[in-house]
């Protein structure tokens, strides 16, 4: 009898470690977890490489993508599986469906109701925006200011440097053939007035981004030409103040109060800035721009360059720009983003980090960016196609500086339907609303307000997070976020109080 109730005991035994065998396996939350714990040991590893000072050559300092990679890659029974990233899409659209219903009941706006009154363009000529994070300054001449330059300097359109920078870009700048085929028929040295109506008129439409989708390289080629309308070669004097100066007041005029400009903090540079805002009122900074298609020595050298400027208030932080597709996060900015992380970690460093990141190019980009340290994504279109990585980005509420006019056209974004911005905003993500190279794509920060409101489903409730969402994750100090954040407060308080949609 003890025999048989030993045996019993024993089988009952087994079936309660098999039973806690099959409980111990690591379920989705645990394998999520255990992923964050391997971008904490990748950043680490990152900032270890960056102080091997007994590496002197920069390359060899660099970890490569085969390395990152494995460290980043679960193994065994915490590897993802099909059905987890199931599992965690179908989370997130739950997640999603949820919020979008809680900021319908939070709208004190119905868009929905002007939509269909067809009222879009009044709402977004009126209501408040906050602030603008992405604003390339070299990109912001609308058509008007270049025909009037043009005009006014009658430039020497000497093709030689252009030709020159495009047959040295290793296809990172680009014409269409028929376009360089034209050029290469005008005469020698023509001054722009010389050419005839229609050659002025074609001329100048190389300063923006022609209709339609367009390769990155054609988007870069467009800054080939608006040096023609800005410098007076003649008088040597440059028109861009000017030109920044109808960017700050139509900006001002249409509801914006903060503006982040990417471009080189030179000393000119922030001194037009100090004229800006005391000319419009606007609170404006700048995140000094790194170009992702230099090579390593070059960045440091820049860094080094750039390290060496003053300190300034208007200088807040850094961005890396150019074509992802050619020059991913990891390979291109590791370097400089580990040594600014590391930095800012000391103390000794005090600049925030912005990255065009998830634009187009490798999908991993935005989630190698925010290991690196990027605390905003440029664009971060991309992100919607690494679960994984967006859930990360949710975790950690990583801002995305969305333009969607831009993606619309340099992206495989189809539509603004489409586009994930919602998505991740319905996920925690403070997005928020900007241009990029307003001018060149021919818009503003109201057009691209009626794209959002015509063109998707946005809540108002939504919309006014965003305008929020611009000035809290902005780069500005806390004294200026404070009064910023209090006059859009009071800005959104009149405007419902007097809006009539």
């Amino acid at each position: 009898m003890n025999f048989r109730k030993a045996l019993i005991a024993l089988v009952l035994l087994s079936g309660v470690l098999a039973a806690s065998t099959v409980q111990a396996a690591p379920g989705l939350e645990d394998k999520l977890n255990a992923q964050w714990q391997l971008y904490k040991k990748a950043q680490d590893m990152l900032l270890r490489q960056v102080q091997r000072t007994d590496i002197p050559e920069l390359k060899d300092r660099a970890i490569t993508r085969a390395e990152w990679e494995k460290a980043l890659t679960l193994s065994g029974d915490l590897a993802f599986s099909p059905q987890d990233l199931a599992d965690l899409k179908n989370s997130q659209a739950l997640r999603i469906q949820k919020a979008k219903d809680q900021a319908k009941q939070n709208s004190v706006i119905d868009l929905d109701k002007m939509r269909s009154a067809d009222k879009a363009a009044q709402f977004c000529e009126k209501v408040p925006k906050g602030g603008m994070l992405h604003i390339h300054s070299s990109g912001t001449m609308d058509r008007a200011t270049a025909v009037s330059l043009l005009k006014e300097l009658d430039p020497v359109l000497d093709m030689t440097a252009v030709f020159q920078d495009i047959r040295e870009s290793s296809g990172n700048v680009t014409l269409y053939p028929e376009e360089e085929a034209w050029l290469r028929k005008l005469p020698a040295s023509a001054d722009f007035l010389s050419l005839s109506g229609p050659d002025q008129e074609r001329f100048t439409s190389l300063l923006f981004l022609p209709p339609g989708k367009q390769p990155f390289p054609r988007f870069n080629g467009v800054f080939e030409f608006i040096d023609f309308a800005i410098y007076d070669n003649k008088k040597k004097v440059s028109h861009f103040p000017e030109v920044l100066m109808a960017f700050a007041k139509k900006a001002a005029a249409e509801g914006v109060s903060y503006v982040e400009f990417t471009d080189m903090a030179t000393p000119r540079m922030l001194s037009r800035i100090a004229v800006l805002e005391e000319k419009t009122g606007l609170v404006i900074r700048l995140n000094n721009s790194f170009a992702r298609s230099r090579d390593l020595a070059a960045l440091q050298k820049d860094f080094e360059g750039f390290s060496a400027i003053p300190p300034s208030t208007y200088t807040v932080g850094i961005d890396f720009l150019d074509n992802e597709e050619k020059f991913p996060a990891l390979e291109a900015g590791q370097l400089l983003y580990g040594e600014v992380l590391q930095g800012d970690i000391s103390g000794k460093i005090n600049l925030h980090r912005t990255m065009h990141a998830g634009e187009i190019g490798d999908v991993r980009n935005p989630r190698d960016a925010m290991i690196m340290g990027a605390e905003r994504l440029g664009h971060g279109v991309n992100l919607a196609k690494d679960p994984v990585a967006l859930e990360y980005a949710a975790k950690i509420h990583e801002p995305v500086e969305i333009n969607l006019s831009s993606n619309l056209r340099l992206t495989d974004v189809a539509s603004i339907p489409e586009h994930p911005f919602l998505n991740y905003l319905r996920l925690g993500l403070p997005v928020s609303l900007s241009t990029d190279d307003e001018g060149i794509f021919g818009i503003d920060i109201d057009h691209e307000c009626e794209v959002a409101v015509e063109q998707s489903d946005i809540t108002y409730a939504e919309f006014k997070q965003m305008a929020f969402n611009s000035i809290s994750t902005s780069f500005a100090s806390d004294p200026d976020k404070k009064a910023l954040l209090a006059k859009l407060t009071g800005q959104f308080r009149e405007f419902e109080k007097t809006s009539s949609y």
